[in-house]
């Protein structure tokens, strides 16, 4: 059993713009901090959509996690898990290898499918 993963509580505003893209904001304890950045060693980021983002009929239906660089693979050391029927979406990172990942999440509204812009997570190495 892994009992230093750490968890860190997001939650997510959905807005759709004028030019019809998905605009997302992230917020811990109700203030605005940038998307994924902060997913560090052995770290379960938890994202669920707030109330109104649920009202408009957002649900996320994934993630596209891949690598920035090939010269440091580390996008295999992230995986997700939707729960709480397309409400939440927790993103695991094993920190096996340093580097830095592209975090997309997937998201679905009324049938329709969009992405968010590219929060970077990057895996540092513990020294």
């Amino acid at each position: 059993m892994n009992n230093t993963q750490e968890q860190i509580h997001f939650t997510v505003n959905i807005v759709l713009g004028s030019d019809d893209e998905a605009n997302f904001t992230y917020s811990i304890d109700g203030k605005k901090v940038t998307g994924g950045g902060v997913v560090r060693t052995e770290t379960a980021g938890i994202y669920s959509l707030d109330e109104a983002t649920i009202q408009n009929g957002f649900l996320f239906t994934g993630a596209t996690i891949t690598d920035v660089n090939k010269e440091t693979p580390c996008a295999q050391d992230f995986s997700y898990e939707v729960s709480d029927s397309g409400r939440t979406i927790t993103i695991i990172d094993t920190d096996k290898n340093p580097g830095t990942a592209c975090l997309v999440f997937n998201v679905e509204c009324n049938g329709k499918a969009y992405k968010s812009a590219d929060p970077q997570v990057e895996n540092e190495e513990i020294l």
